[in-house]
């Protein structure tokens, strides 16, 4: 149930690649991953979630297989579990302790609390989960997204003559992951074994007339979050905030509003450089080096 686009710029959340295939530096202050991640937890006001239900499986993969040691990626070989995730399998206090300190992402202790969260089914369960994953994932491509937002709603002024009350949109990020694998620090899943495709998030900036003429057209589910959605779009400050909605290959769908970071000024200065020449769409490769 992803929208279709005629065009759409890929970029790396670590690289920005023009059209013309020259490589910009990531965004200010994209590096403290921290500071990032206590600005989303505390910026973003959720007005209402669904679940459209549209994978049939735990996650967007095939069947989970069976577990391997998230260290050697052994397998047919009896595996312990971490005692605090109760996700993470290993073949010997050896691998444990390797992947704790030097494993992806820096190590399981970076991310032990997130595959918890998950659980060994990649399915999260509890709402306040589920809105620190959105928030999370969020985190991951903030300092793309608001600059996207901002310039996108500058162009939809400029084609409007001016008029910023005609103008008014969102932001649309979908994703063909689940909400869980998203939400990940790394792209392993609870089973230990890679994710079997990479994780991406669409970014388009609508209004509330396309949302409802191109989207809710194809995807008639879109339109019970249609009323909050324009309260949204109508309520938010446009110097300070953005409109933003989630929907990922879970079903999983979300609708709020989130503080522009990094401001608005330079959310302009970044949107115009980093998106004059992207069609759009532009799609943000989380995982790529």
């Amino acid at each position: 149930n992803q929208l279709s686009v005629s065009e759409h710029c890929m970029l790396s959340t670590k690289h920005t690649i023009n059209s013309d295939h020259s490589v910009l530096p990531p965004p200010p202050l994209q590096q403290h991953y921290s500071f990032i991640m206590i600005m989303t937890q505390s910026n973003f006001q959720w007005k209402q979630c669904v679940e459209l239900g549209y994978a049939d499986g735990p996650d967007s993969n095939d069947d989970m297989s069976p577990p391997i040691c998230f260290n050697c990626g052994k397998e047919d070989v009896k595996l312990s579990r971490c005692s605090k995730c109760q996700v993470a399998t290993y073949c010997s206090r050896e691998c444990q302790l390797n992947n704790w300190k030097s494993g992806p992402g820096g190590g399981h202790k970076f991310c032990c609390g997130e595959y918890k969260r998950v659980g060994g089914d990649m399915m999260i369960i509890f709402p306040e989960d589920k809105e620190t994953a959105r928030n999370d994932v969020f985190s991951k491509i903030r300092f793309y997204a608001c600059p996207f937002a901002v310039y996108r709603s500058n162009c939809a002024v400029t084609k409007n003559k001016g008029s910023s009350s005609s103008s008014r949109g969102f932001l649309f990020l979908q994703s063909d992951s689940t909400l869980a694998e998203m939400s990940l620090p790394v792209p392993i899943l609870a089973n230990g074994r890679p994710c079997t495709k990479s994780r991406c998030v669409l970014m388009h900036f609508l209004t509330v007339e396309e949302y409802k003429q191109e989207l809710c057209k194809d995807d008639f589910e879109l339109a019970t979050v249609g009323k909050e959605l324009a309260k949204c779009v109508k309520e938010y400050k446009e110097m300070e905030e953005v409109a933003v909605m989630m929907r990922f290959r879970c079903g999983h769908l979300a609708v709020g509003i989130t503080k522009l970071v990094p401001d608005y000024n330079l959310c302009s200065t970044l949107g115009k450089e980093y998106f004059e020449k992207a069609g759009s769409a532009v799609q943000l490769n989380i995982d790529d080096e």
